[in-house]
């Protein structure tokens, strides 16, 4: 089969999918990767046929309405309304885009902020839609929404909430998605969404995480599962920097902290609270899209620009991070205990997640984050009731093989979906 990933996100959101596309690769399956020209090398060099679309993530990660949008991001409606500037710049560009690269194929595996994008341009060409995600979206009782601060409710509650949030979110993005398919597409308009729509066609979701992370709700149907993560090793041929290899090699094992492609925060002064934080521990902290200061790090703190989290975590002591679903999963597998500082969307879910597993205590959300309240985050991944439960976990995680897993899911849905129409 020819499958056009349809997907647009961070390098987390990003990583896992590229990681899918492998796995359809080596199942014999071609693969069409159109996205943003910073992951150009990415999906290149793991053979698969990139695409560039329009729009710059980066830069719109690093301008004032994100930083708007960082400070405002475990709001989910502030988070919602800054996303979809997005949408409503690029969203007709995005339908030509994907609609060309996507000619030909058989299906559309389609995934973040381009999902509606993609269910669009399935329906254009007459073809089935895979929806993918590295959440659990699907409506339970079991458990809240992804995007919305964990706490305890009713599963009458949850359920609700799941619907609420679902239709919330479609009604932000529909305005641009709406005007992208009548005037590109050719297409009538969506009102209430194509979650509708993929829950009556029965089209698979296959959810790329851990059951052992939030295990499978009973409420679900059974076209939707969670496959396992979707990691892309690159440690195996990743030779460090002979700086990197010597902080490594003089001491202990450091601290990782480093929050990805999250911003909205000063360079200077969060390198500096991380080291007040850290009081002469040693760690690696990385610059990420936010950027640190390198000035200010002392000889115990080395000056990270990027190297395989597959590589780098199993080496360190703990993991500080932001919560990103990519990151909670390289840490989980690397056997770790972390501390997470969520700063949007589903990063507070998955901090609760690690601390009821009892691998993390408490998540720090950005907007709070102090140098004495790292510092006892920190202290507590010593503890080692933690240290085993993170070692037994990645032990799991590691034994799991969610690619694989997430391509038989996808085949064997698709043809048992084609055999019933």
């Amino acid at each position: 089969m020819r499958f056009t990933i349809i997907s647009y996100g961070s390098q987390g959101d990003v990583r896992p999918i590229v990681a899918l596309g492998k796995g359809l690769l080596r199942a014999g399956h071609s693969v069409v990767f159109p996205a943003d020209r910073e992951f150009r090398s990415l999906v290149e060099r793991h053979g698969l046929d990139f695409r560039p679309i329009s729009g710059d993530l980066r830069a719109a990660m690093q301008g004032g309405a994100a930083d708007d949008m960082f400070r405002k991001g475990i709001d989910p409606v502030a988070m919602m309304r800054s996303i979809t500037a997005l949408s409503r710049d690029h969203a007709n560009a995005w339908a030509k885009e994907y609609w060309e690269a996507a000619k030909g194929s058989d299906a559309i595996i389609a995934s973040g902020l381009a999902f509606y994008a993609g269910v669009a341009v399935a329906e254009k060409l007459g073809i089935p839609v895979v929806g993918v995600a590295l959440q659990p979206l699907a409506p339970t009782r079991a458990f809240p929404p992804p995007m919305i601060p964990p706490r305890r409710n009713p599963g009458w509650v949850n359920y609700a909430l799941h619907h609420v949030l679902l239709q919330l979110v479609w009604q932000m993005f529909r305005p641009a998605i709406n005007r992208a398919r009548r005037e590109v597409l050719g297409l009538k308009p969506s009102y209430v969404g194509p979650g509708a729509q993929l829950m009556r066609e029965r089209w698979p979701a296959a959810y790329a995480y851990s059951a052992h992370l939030v295990p499978r709700p009973d409420d679900w149907p059974d076209f939707v599962q969670p496959t396992g993560f979707c990691f892309l090793d690159e440690g195996e041929d990743y030779t460090p920097p002979s700086d990197l290899a010597a902080f490594l090699e003089d001491g202990p094992p450091p601290v990782y902290v480093g929050f990805g492609s999250m911003g909205g925060y000063d360079p200077t002064a969060t390198t500096a609270l991380v080291v007040e934080a850290l009081n002469g521990r040693r760690a690696v902290l990385s610059a990420g899209w936010g950027g640190i200061d390198r000035s200010a790090l002392p000889p115990t703190v080395f000056g990270l620009d990027a190297a395989p989290h597959d590589w780098l975590f199993p080496r360190m002591s703990a993991v500080v991070h932001h919560g990103g679903a990519g990151t909670t999963a390289a840490a989980l597998r690397a056997g770790k205990p972390a501390v997470v500082v969520p700063f949007l969307g589903d990063q507070p879910f998955w901090g609760a997640r690690l601390e009821s597993l009892g691998v993390a205590p408490a998540p720090i959300p950005r907007n709070a984050l102090t140098a004495p309240a790292l510092a006892r985050a920190i202290a507590a991944t010593d503890d080692p009731a933690m240290r085993a439960r993170a070692a037994e976990l990645g032990a799991l995680v590691r034994a799991e093989d969610g690619v694989r897993n997430a391509v038989r899911f996808i085949g064997e849905g698709l043809a048992h979906r084609s055999n019933v129409a």
